[in-house]
């Protein structure tokens, strides 16, 4: 067995804003939409590259959803230009609680969050 893909999928109501806010950011696409109850967006030239939201409460989180705005979660989000990820952010007034910064470990990352609550790392190694 192998794996062939992951995908990450977060409890949301907030389809329509997620949905733009990772094309806007990330250039990500719609892959699936099943009416109110999931999304899921994918990078267009790398289709095993997705994010998933599901309506809360769904039976897919088997009663352990978390409340809405709140997680215990990071999403990493590895990209090959983290500045220009960063002024999109900034275009779109997202919530940025760390700016754009290097860090000794290899990384020039910021964190942004999305309209879930969901804190993304969005970063390039250096």
């Amino acid at each position: 067995m192998r794996v062939l893909r992951i995908v990450p999928n977060f409890s949301s109501e907030l389809f329509e804003a997620s949905r733009d806010f990772y094309a806007d950011l990330f250039d990500l696409v719609v892959s699936v939409e099943l009416g109110s109850w999931y999304l899921q967006l994918m990078a267009p030239d790398a289709r095993s590259l997705n994010v998933g939201f599901l309506e809360p409460g769904h039976e897919f989180f088997a009663g352990r959803a978390a409340q809405p705005g709140s997680y215990s979660a990071v999403l990493t989000v590895h990209v090959d230009d983290v500045d220009e990820a960063y002024a999109r952010a900034r275009r779109r007034g997202a919530e940025i609680p760390v700016p754009l910064r290097d860090e000794d470990y290899g990384q020039r990352h910021f964190l942004v969050v999305d309209p879930n609550g969901l804190v993304l790392n969005v970063m390039t190694p250096t």
